[in-house]
């Protein structure tokens, strides 16, 4: 017999949406083979300096993408729960035209710093690439959660991505220039967002509807900070390298990119977990937060075990030979990709859905200011492992700051994230 529930009934015992976790599970591992793909390609191409320069441009775009989503990642897919679609629509289009505004400033300004960073002979290619990652924070991946339509981001984003980065795979091998990788996935991005922006968003330049873009800025902002400090302890490490320890950039590049690689197959879990919490009666939202935080973090441990035993054993063909990536690297990178994944499902799945975007933001600026510090640090001490500890230093800082949210009060029918994330409640 069920426990009884907070409102005396019989508890709601939850059970996973294997369905929704499937479909968005492999649109982002579709994804992730042409990724990985390129990689050799690249760096067969143009040696360890042109991909260190790939590397730097897609670390600073990652950075700015993030950026551009300005909390839509957070807050989009409880926003669109009680909508229609006409009104989801809407919401789709002052998403995007926000988002606009703000990379027409964001993303001339990331692609100068890659320039400034970039290897001799190298800044175009760190600079386009840097342009064409930003367009990922375009993306209406947020929408799709929070609607449940895992089809249409396969049609809409998931499918034109992987055509784009074939296209310029195959370009770079046939012409032996690396240029060609980021001019062709700028190309298709543009091409992909279009196409989006006109068949789901409800598209209008009206006053009000520009009042609503603007007003964005200043309803996303304690979610657009978190993702602002996310994207420092996300893209800012590689440029510290760049600056602290030139020679062990293409090395730390390479466990960074991996990890990041292997975080886009993690983060569909808890994106359709958020989602699925969001639309639960308030009796089985606690029961969903924890299962959600458990299936996440369980995934990420598993993940980050294959990376940090794997890495080294294929590095010399994924990276042709230029790149060697020994067990000091990814043996933290590893750990901190299952850290990742536990403090990122206390994010999306608990806190996010409880309405404490200001707490999420608390965590991840203290995780970002310690990654700052610590891989100038240790970088600059011990090299590219130096770099990938402090890593797991800081997605700790992360962890410690999440759980010391049990000591402040939660919206009800939310537990405190010390209580989801030890699976028992704490009084």
């Amino acid at each position: 017999m069920a426990a009884p529930s907070s409102n005396g009934g019989p508890a709601v015992r939850a059970t996973l949406p294997w369905r929704r976790l499937a479909s968005f599970a492999s649109l982002p591992l579709i994804s992730l083979v042409s990724s990985v793909v390129i990689i050799p390609v690249i760096a067969s191409v143009a040696g360890a300096q042109g991909w260190a320069a790939v590397a730097l441009g897609q670390a600073l775009g990652a950075g700015a993408a993030t950026v551009l989503q300005y909390g839509w990642g957070f807050t989009g897919p409880t926003l669109l729960a009680p909508l229609g679609p006409a009104e989801r629509a809407r919401l789709l289009w002052v998403s995007t035209l926000s988002r606009l505004m703000l990379a027409v400033i964001l993303v001339p300004a990331a692609a100068g710093v890659a320039a400034f960073l970039a290897p001799d002979g190298r800044v175009l290619l760190a600079a386009l690439t840097t342009v064409a990652t930003a367009t990922f924070g375009l993306s209406a991946f947020w929408f799709f959660v929070g609607t449940g339509r895992a089809g249409h981001a396969a049609r809409y984003e998931t499918v034109p991505r992987l055509l784009a980065v074939s296209g310029s795979a195959a370009l770079v091998l046939a012409t032996g220039d690396p240029i060609y990788y980021p001019v062709v996935f700028l190309a298709g991005q543009v091409l992909a967002l279009g196409w989006l922006t006109v068949k789901l968003a409800s598209i209008s330049f009206s006053a009000q509807t520009w009042s609503e873009a603007f007003a964005a800025f200043r309803t996303q902002r304690f979610a657009a900070g978190s993702d602002v400090v996310v994207a420092v302890s996300q893209s800012v490490p590689t440029s510290i390298v760049a600056g602290v320890a030139h020679d062990a950039l293409a090395v730390f590049a390479a466990g960074d990119r991996l990890q990041k690689l292997a975080q886009s197959a993690i983060q569909p879990l808890f994106n359709a977990f958020q989602g699925w919490v969001s639309e639960s009666p308030r009796e089985s939202r606690a029961s969903r937060m924890k299962l959600s935080v458990l299936a996440t973090s369980v995934s990420g441990v598993l993940v980050g075990a294959v990376l940090a035993i794997g890495l080294p054993l294929v590095d010399d063909v994924l990276f042709a030979g230029e790149v060697e990536v020994r067990y000091g690297v990814a043996i933290p990178v590893g750990i901190a990709l299952a850290l990742y994944s536990l403090t990122s499902s206390i994010n999306f799945n608990v806190l996010a859905p409880a309405g404490r975007t200001a707490h999420i933001f608390r965590s991840t600026a203290a995780g970002a200011g310690v990654s700052v510090v610590a891989v100038g640090s240790l970088a600059h001490e011990f090299g590219a492992p130096g770099g990938a500890w402090a890593i797991v230093l800081a997605q700790l800082t992360v962890l410690v700051v999440q759980l010391s949210g049990r000591r402040r009060p939660q919206r009800a029918g939310a537990p405190a994230p010390a209580e989801v994330a030890g699976g028992v409640s704490v009084a």
